[in-house]
C-alpha cells in the first residue's frame, strides 16, 4: 500500500527537504537522505499534529548538534515529531489537571497553591 499525499502535503515535503538542506548547510551538519519522498511519510503521520514543521526541524537540528550528531535525516525529523507530539500531549494534560486543581475542591485548590 503506498501512501497518497494530497498537493498541499506534496509541497510541504518539497519545502522542508529545501528548508532541511538550507539549514544544515548554514551550520555545517551533514544532511542525508533529506529528497522530499523522505519527507513523505512524517508528512503523512503528524500533518496538522505537529504544528510549525519547519521550526521543528530548526528545533531537531539544535538537538543534533547539541549532542554531537554530524548527520541530519528526514527519519531523524520523524522521531523528532512523534516526541513532539507526545510532549505536546503531556503539556496538555497537565494544563488539564492544573485548571482542575485551581477550580476545584478546597483540597484541590490547596494543591493547586502549593505546586505554584
Amino acid at each position: 500500500m503506498s501512501i497518497e499525499l494530497t498537493p498541499v502535503q506534496k509541497i510541504l515535503a518539497n519545502k522542508l527537504s529545501e528548508y532541511a538542506k538550507d539549514a544544515c548547510a548554514l551550520v555545517g551538519l551533514k544532511c542525508q537522505k533529506c529528497e522530499p519522498q523522505h519527507f513523505y511519510l512524517t508528512v503523512h503521520r503528524f500533518y496538522g499534529k505537529v504544528q510549525g514543521m519547519t521550526g521543528e526541524i530548526d528545533r531537531c537540528i539544535d538537538w543534533c548538534m547539541s549532542k554531537g550528531k554530524l548527520v541530519f535525516t528526514a527519519q531523524r525529523f520523524g522521531n523528532w515529531c512523534a516526541n513532539k507530539v507526545k510532549w505536546d500531549r503531556e503539556q496538555e494534560i497537565n494544563k488539564q489537571e492544573m485548571e482542575k486543581l485551581k477550580t476545584g475542591t478546597v483540597a484541590q485548590r490547596s494543591d493547586y497553591q502549593r505546586r505554584m
